[in-house]
């Protein structure tokens, strides 16, 4: 199975670093597809300077995840709505050739991060016509759509993934993106690295009590289902 996650900057895996490798650990392929380098996510360091800090982060992110990482190279805060996306994704839909794809939520609040999850299920589908013509040949069938964040509607998640033995692989990927840290330093809250992770570890301690087991990552999707999984659905 090939699992793909499409997000839009370095760090957004981290929503969904522990499913990543968990299937990379029994044996899967995993692929982090992200459409920028985060260039404009600091309040010091000049863009160009960031792009490369954080294109080193993610590549040390997704080494500690066992997945492969792509970026396509739009600006942060800049990606782009409609057909351009789209169409480029369709290509690397076909490129890659998923069996799953996570993705944003359409619904989620930041613009960047709806724009991706809403072309990445469109792609997908489009991927698999094989009289849509671009540079690769049609993928068939079209891969089963996860979606993560928090949509803007009170949606409830669907599908839960028990990530109980890869919290220490998931937090240390997490630990790669520090140049996303240093708001605290900025605005002087005083928020040390161990309770940043506390607050990060809270949300998917908090999917687990809801899907009973001790850590879980959740999923919105089109099966309906309650529990936590040891995979998602469609690898059964």
């Amino acid at each position: 199975m090939h699992l793909v996650l499409i997000g839009a900057h370095p760090d957004d895996e981290a929503l969904v670093s522990g499913t990543i490798a968990k299937y990379v650990d029994q044996g899967h392929r995993a692929t982090i597809v992200m459409a920028t380098r985060g260039g404009r996510g600091h309040w010091k360091t000049p863009s160009e300077k960031l792009k490369e800090i954080r294109t080193m982060e993610m590549e040390k992110a997704a080494e500690i995840l066992g997945a492969e990482v792509i970026f396509l190279d739009y600006k942060d805060a800049d990606i782009p709505g409609g057909d351009s996306l789209r169409e480029e994704l369709v290509d690397v839909v076909r490129q890659l050739k998923p069996d799953i794809v996570l993705t944003f939520h359409p619904l989620v609040w930041r613009d960047d991060h709806r724009r991706i999850g809403l072309a990445a299920v469109d792609a997908s589908l489009k991927a698999s016509l094989p009289l849509v013509e671009t540079s690769y040949p049609y993928h068939r069938p079209s891969p089963d759509i996860y979606f993560f964040g928090r949509p803007i509607t009170p949606l409830k998640p669907d599908i839960y993934v028990d990530i109980t033995g890869y919290m220490d692989v998931k937090i240390e990927a997490f630990r790669q993106h520090s140049s996303q840290w240093v708001k605290w330093e900025v605005d002087k809250s005083g928020m040390s690295m161990e309770d940043l992770l506390e607050q990060y570890t809270h949300r998917f301690r908090q999917y687990g009590i809801e899907s009973g087991v001790k850590y879980a990552e959740a999923f919105i999707s089109k099966h309906g289902r309650k529990k936590a999984y040891d995979l998602l659905p469609s690898t059964r």
